[in-house]
């Protein structure tokens, strides 16, 4: 049986992918996705993120131990687990990559609260903004729901930049939802009671900082690439002429 603990934290688990599945619901609208194809885009690229996950934990600590709940390590690789899926649903790659860009963070966003219960999320001892942590009896500072606050801001961000640019076939949301959150994580690491590899940098500090590197050269050669057609289109056009 489980303790309370551990059932709520795996409760919110489950409700990351039920929240990620209610929001791409919704969210397909936006982006000109049948119910049957956002639905099956979230299944079919959220299970193997999922498992990805575990593996490269299972990497990291040398395939010693088979765990590491903690989504923040496939950031940067869901798009490759969208790019067949795209191709089987029959969806433009570009909307695929603009559906999918807040999904990552739904997930992190909901199933993080649960690491308030259980799990490894640990901040500091502290008396100040502090929540009692159940596994070490006393009070931390409570990182958990700050992190997973700013992940559903990141959500807001992305969806936001996304209409401005009026769902346009750039998929430059994703990219601009890695920055954002790569940047604020990277920073939200140095207040987690975890492993430091160096200069009091974690593990998961690097996968963010990763993903906020991956973000920013993505979005140079989308803006590079975007222009070059900019300046193609009128030769072309006066060519046809």
């Amino acid at each position: 049986m489980f303790e309370k603990s551990e059932f709520l934290y795996y409760l919110f688990f489950a409700l990351g992918f039920v929240s990620t599945s209610l929001f791409g619901f919704f969210y397909r609208k936006k982006i000109g996705l049948s119910i049957k194809k956002a639905l099956l885009a979230v299944v079919m690229i959220y299970v193997p993120s999922v498992i990805w996950m575990f593996l490269l934990f299972w990497a990291e600590s040398g395939f010693q131990t088979f765990g590491g709940n903690n989504i923040v390590r496939v950031f940067v690789w869901v798009p490759l687990f969208a790019l067949p899926v795209a191709k089987i649903l029959k969806v433009d790659v570009r909307d695929m990559l603009n559906f999918i860009a807040p999904l990552p963070c739904a997930v992190h966003g909901i199933s993080h609260y649960g690491c308030i219960f259980e799990g490894c999320c640990y901040g500091y001892p502290s008396n100040v903004f502090a929540i009692w942590n159940p596994e070490l009896h006393e009070y931390r500072f409570a990182i958990q729901p700050i992190e997973a606050t700013i992940a559903v801001l990141v959500i807001v961000a992305t969806v936001l930049y996304t209409s401005q640019m009026k769902f346009s076939k750039t998929a430059n949301a994703y990219p601009v939802m890695l920055i954002l959150f790569g940047s604020t994580r990277f920073f939200l690491e140095f207040a987690r009671d975890n492993e430091k590899l160096f200069w009091g940098i974690s593990n998961l500090a690097i996968h963010a900082f990763i993903m906020f590197i991956v973000g920013i050269v993505w979005l140079i050669i989308a803006t590079l690439i975007q222009k070059k057609k900019m300046v193609q289109q009128p030769a072309m056009k006066k060519e046809a002429e």
